[in-house]
C-alpha cells in the first residue's frame, strides 16, 4: 500500500469517526503486527483513538 493509499484509508477513518465504534469496527480491517484484530480488539482501539483526539482537541 502507497503512502497515498493509507493517507486515504486514514482520512476516511477520521470522517467516520462519528459512527458508532461497532459500525466502525465492521467497515474497517484493523490490523497490528500483520494480524487481523479481532472485532472486540478493534471496537477497543476505535474507542482509544476517540479518546485521545477528545483529549488533544480539549487541550
Amino acid at each position: 500500500m502507497s503512502m497515498t493509499e493509507l493517507t486515504k484509508e486514514v482520512q476516511s477513518l477520521v470522517n467516520q469517526l462519528h459512527l458508532s465504534d461497532q459500525e466502525i469496527a465492521e467497515k474497517f480491517q484493523f490490523m497490528h503486527r500483520g494480524k487481523k484484530l479481532t472485532i472486540d480488539e478493534s471496537i477497543r482501539f476505535i474507542s482509544f483513538l476517540k479518546q485521545e483526539l477528545m483529549a488533544t482537541a480539549e487541550a
